[in-house]
């Protein structure tokens, strides 16, 4: 193992990583795992002659063990149909998240931080076998899924516009299910209190799911190493840091030079990170939230701080877009890019839309969708099918 410290992002503290916590003692702020990195480096050399997935970089992990359901190595392709459709003066590339074994990215993060409750678990330091999580759906489903394989009990609880879909796959899971009267900043207030009150272990965008989601940048420097941006959508902030963070780690590590520029999308009904980033101000929370991309419905998010800094260091940019505009690229993504995904997949390429002019030629930016369409059927799908009788005349009417 090649954990250093548990640091604090805000005011520095650190922490020895033996130590079971989830925000810092002194300021409250989240933490992140530090790794002796030039300990690493002499370690890491064989890394490129393995294959290529989350796996890869597996030392970069706060594990040994990873609980594992076939997670990363999602697909990175070019789709020229889109470009045309948009005339973008740029190359479009997608990394295809939804194809992880739920059906979004939150698997990657699932991998490790079960893994680490386990090792707490077992190590007798986490006394309660019950782990806790606030979800608006996909991350209930992930953790669900590899708690399940781990044969750790959890309970999640949902906010109350919580898909249908969504609660019926984290039941499928396992899980115990509790939809609050609330949005989900209200339902992550519930589960502290039950880390807090009640010793349950604590998972969600805390400091280890951000290790599992990191592969994220990984993959995307090996599968396209010239990729000038990287464009995803912020709810929490998680995947957006985490990208950022990984990126940074492959390049310490002497396998990545150029860095490509981070992108971060919000809802306009849900956006405190790209309001702040557009103003140059500091973020304050949406008391209200909503969106029909209600998995980005975060309205303070937890790593919201971390993803304002990503973009910032990366010199990317932010924007908002309306559910009108998500939704339209959802359907675009569908009829032209053959891509399925739920709104919040598709508010990167709604981004990318509304902020192509401010995008150089030639570049290569990456859209990452993050969730399967079948999570949210119904939402914005226009059209239904049509009755119809039997037989050659009624064919006849249509040909």
């Amino acid at each position: 193992m090649f954990e250093k410290s548990l640091l604090c992002y805000r005011c520095g503290s650190r922490y020895p990583t033996s130590e079971l916590m989830f925000r810092c003692p002194e300021c409250g702020s989240s933490l992140e795992v530090e790794f002796d990195y030039p300990r690493l480096k002499r370690r890491m050399r064989a890394c490129k002659d393995r294959p290529p997935g989350h796996m890869r970089y597996a030392e970069l992990y706060p594990v040994k063990k990873p609980v594992t359901a076939g997670e990363g190595n999602t697909p990175l392709i070019r789709s020229k149909a889109l470009e045309r459709k948009l005339g973008l003066e740029f190359e479009l590339w997608l990394k295809m998240e939804y194809q992880n074994p739920t059906g979004s990215f939150k698997d990657r993060g699932s991998s490790i931080e079960v893994a680490k409750a386990l090792r707490f678990m077992d190590s007798g330091k986490q006394k309660k076998r019950r782990a806790v999580c606030a979800s608006t759906g996909n991350m209930g489903a992930s953790v669900a899924a590899y708690s399940g394989i781990a044969g750790v009990p959890c309970t999640i609880f949902t906010p109350a516009d919580a898909s249908a879909v969504k609660l019926e796959q984290i039941l499928a899971h396992g899980a115990d299910v509790y939809r609050i009267k609330g949005d989900y900043a209200a339902a992550a207030k519930m589960v502290e209190s039950a880390y807090k009150e009640y010793g349950l272990y604590l998972l969600g965008d805390y400091l280890y799911r951000r290790e599992g989601t990191k592969s994220v940048g990984f993959e995307i420097m090996d599968q396209l190493p010239g990729a000038d941006y990287v464009v995803e959508p912020i709810g929490n902030g998680t995947l957006l840091s985490a990208t950022w963070k990984g990126m940074k780690e492959l390049r310490t590590m002497g396998f990545a030079r150029k860095l490509p520029r981070l992108a971060g999308i919000q809802a306009s009904g849900c956006s405190p990170v790209a309001r702040a980033f557009m103003k140059g101000s500091a973020i304050r929370a949406d008391k209200d939230p909503h969106t029909v991309a209600v998995a980005m419905e975060c309205g303070d998010p937890l790593d919201g701080q971390r993803a304002y800094d990503a973009m910032k260091e990366s010199r990317g940019f932010s924007a908002s877009v309306t559910d009108k505009q998500i939704l339209s690229a959802r359907e675009i993504l569908a009829r032209r890019g053959g891509i399925f995904t739920e709104p919040a997949g598709a508010a990167s390429l709604a981004g990318v839309i509304k902020s192509a002019e401010h995008i150089e030629s030639g570049s290569r930016v990456v859209c990452v969708v993050t969730g399967h369409g079948l999570k949210t059927p119904y939402v914005g799908v226009e059209g239904s099918p049509k009755d119809i009788g039997r037989g050659r005349r009624t064919l006849a009417r249509f040909f």
